[in-house]
């Protein structure tokens, strides 16, 4: 989605080699989830319920490294727009297309805002140290990780429960603020993930400034495709699942007519 160069400076291909292992495993999550619920097949859903205890690890190193990447980009507040924008596209299309399997929200929007939040200060926030700015990022992240819940806190800690006034409606749902009966098949809020995305842009702050004490193989590229994925999710997450779609589709009508379904 980004570039991770500086002028006169090596790439540091780890970052793509991870953001390649991460988009390679939310591709195989969401071919469970055709299986599971387009389809649908039994063995898809069992191995879709058994990967989404998983799946938020994966979400959230997405994140992490979109922030990481963030440092070493040009321009965050155009990257930004543009991505949210694709992601507004995707809200529009998967409401209309697929009413029941609408995303609201989804990862794409996430990052979008959070590139444009990020891009607006930017000058600004690089000037905050780094170590206090994560440590910020990281409680602010635990206390409202679980505001889609209805509370601030830490679960079976202490829970501090949100405004009823806000939990009247969905209007909040860009910030976790939802009410019962709200759904969405890919649902990413600001609340608490862009400070995930924000703790991710002072640790790529801190590469930069130490890059030339990286060990040699954050520049290695043992896995040319591996670090191609990487260097163009964007547009290979954006061709990703009406793929999928296509080739579950593509199987299921052949697994019919050759009459071997099931």
């Amino acid at each position: 989605m980004d570039q991770t160069t500086l002028p006169d400076k090596r790439r540091i291909v780890l970052i793509d080699n991870f953001r390649g292992i991460a988009l390679i495993y939310m591709a195989v999550y969401h071919f469970l989830f055709d299986m599971a619920f387009v389809l649908p097949t039994e063995w898809g859903k069992a191995a879709y319920y058994a990967n989404d205890k998983f799946i938020i690890f994966d979400t959230s190193s997405f994140i992490l490294l979109a922030g990481i990447s963030s440092a070493f980009s040009r321009s965050n507040l155009k990257r930004g727009g543009r991505l949210l924008a694709i992601g507004i596209l995707f809200t529009l299309v998967t409401a209309m297309v697929f009413p029941g399997q609408a995303i609201y929200f989804g990862i794409l929007q996430l990052l979008g805002s959070s590139m444009v939040l990020y891009g607006a200060f930017e000058d600004f926030l690089k000037k905050r140290p780094a170590l206090p700015m994560l440590a910020a990022c990281t409680v602010i992240f635990t206390l409202t990780y679980n505001i889609s819940k209805g509370f601030i806190g830490i679960d079976g800690l202490f829970e501090l429960p949100l405004p009823a006034e806000f939990l009247q409606n969905n209007l909040l749902y860009p910030f976790g603020v939802i009410k019962g009966g709200f759904a969405s098949v890919d649902y990413v809020p600001l609340l608490p993930w862009f400070f995930l995305y924000f703790a991710g842009t002072y640790i790529g702050g801190l590469i930069v400034k130490h890059r030339d004490r990286l060990p040699s193989f954050c520049y290695a590229d043992p896995l040319p495709p591996l670090s191609f994925i990487g260097r163009h999710t964007l547009i290979i997450y954006i061709l990703h699942q009406p793929v999928i779609l296509a080739l579950v589709y593509a199987v299921d009508f052949l697994l019919e007519n050759c009459q071997i379904k099931g």
